[in-house]
């Protein structure tokens, strides 16, 4: 009775042994091969110097780690129920790298996202709350920076997403817009009561921005030349009025009309098509170090008849060592008719004045420095020259220009 109780007291020992041996290492197995339901506790930057931070948002394109339990098998990850490439090299049961796909849809572009990270492994799946933010708005440019109240303006950029208002300067604010499916332009009209000059703003759900353009600038030291109470204006084409001609301005504005400019016709001192103003101050001499792309030439133009050859050439003091050509006409290898609806803002960097390259005025190489192209006071006269150096003829051409202007756009 003693030995055989002692063996089963052995045996039972041997077992109780085996079994937490054995269970021990398929407890290890399990967790190896990721056999743990997974589970996202928190999201960190990558950063190691953020990696305390932890964060319940972020924008598209973000690179982060989330971390959590068995994550080692990871077979799949949405962001938003978008999925999202990775590295499993990198993974490790507590943490996952990954970049948010800047393609991955927000509020802004499905309006019943999820708001959720999820992952799939080998052995079940998780969720963890998420925000996908919408990237702020950027305004690039805008059609008419010297629109009239009541006419029709349209804003370029990127985001215009969940726009709630547009404000004009004195803090007038538009709420009655369309914003263009893709976000890259909002059209709307222009208040009536918008006497001030200044910046626009879009305000969006998620942020905003505000315009490097000046709307309303139509006098002021920035200002050569616009025709009314700036009257730089020395000679060349016509300078008129009729508003039922060129409609939505106000004033006077230079009108370059004259017909059959013959190809290689570079007789731009015929004919009125030139405007030619006397010296003006085109950069404060506090700005000569500025780089020079953070500066343009801009004016309004309203191009009445459809124009497909001829170029305006921008130069300073009749220099032709620096040549800017103006030929919206001119896309890439293609030719389009212009025709504007009204009046359009125009911009030319200072980057655009270039050297005469194989014969040919404005396609060499942009100047050194500011000084190397508006000289060491920064006053000079601006001549707009329309010249034909193509191959085929200007027919007509029937256009009317006003408030030209150099200003920074940086």
């Amino acid at each position: 009775m003693k030995k055989s109780s002692q063996f089963t007291l052995l045996s039972r020992y041997y077992w109780i042994v085996l079994i937490s041996v054995f269970g021990l290492t398929a407890c290890q197995d399990d967790e190896l091969s990721g056999g743990g339901t997974p589970l996202i506790k928190q999201v960190r930057l990558i950063n190691p110097d953020k990696k305390d931070s932890t964060f319940v948002k972020a924008l598209p394109g973000t690179l982060i780690v989330i971390q959590g339990e068995n994550l080692q098998s990871v077979l799949k990850a949405y962001f938003n129920d978008y999925e999202a490439p990775f590295n499993a090299v990198y993974n490790t049961a507590n943490n996952l790298i990954i970049t948010i796909p800047a393609d991955a849809p927000t509020e802004a572009t499905k309006a019943n996202v999820s708001n959720k990270i999820k992952l799939l492994t080998t052995h079940g799946e998780t969720t963890f709350d998420f925000i996908l933010l919408p990237p702020p708005p950027a305004i690039s440019g805008i059609s008419n920076e010297n629109a009239l109240g009541g006419s029709t303006l349209t804003l370029y950029g990127t985001n215009f997403y969940l726009v709630q208002k547009i404000v004009f300067p004195g803090n007038i604010e538009v709420t009655n817009f369309t914003s263009s499916s893709d976000g890259s332009s909002i059209s709307l009209t222009v208040p009536s009561n918008v006497t001030t000059t200044g910046t626009l703003k879009v305000i969006t759900k998620y942020g905003q921005s505000e315009s490097i353009g000046i709307f309303g600038l139509r006098k002021g030291a920035s200002v050569l030349c616009n025709f009314d109470d700036q009257n730089n204006f020395s000679w060349g084409c016509n300078v008129g009025s009729d508003a039922s001609k060129y409609p939505g301005n106000t004033g006077a504005f230079a009108v370059m009309e004259f017909s059959n400019v013959g190809k290689g016709d570079m007789g731009w001192w015929n004919g009125g098509r030139s405007i030619n103003t006397n010296p003006v101050q085109w950069v404060a001499q506090s700005e000569l170090n500025a780089s020079l792309d953070s500066y343009a030439v801009k004016f309004e133009i309203f191009v009445k008849d459809k124009w497909n050859a001829g170029s305006i050439f921008l130069v300073k003091d009749y220099s032709w060592n620096y040549v800017a050509r103006y030929e919206p006409w001119k896309i890439g290898d293609k030719v389009v008719d212009v025709q504007t609806q009204g009046w359009q803002t125009v911009t030319i960097p200072l980057t655009q004045f270039k050297t005469k390259a194989d014969g040919i005025d404005g396609t060499g190489n942009p100047p050194a420095s500011m000084v190397s192209l508006v000289g060491g006071s920064g006053n000079g006269s601006i001549h707009l020259l329309f010249v034909n150096d193509g191959t085929n003829t200007v027919g007509t051409f029937n256009a009317a220009i006003d408030n030209i202007r150099v200003v920074k756009i940086k």
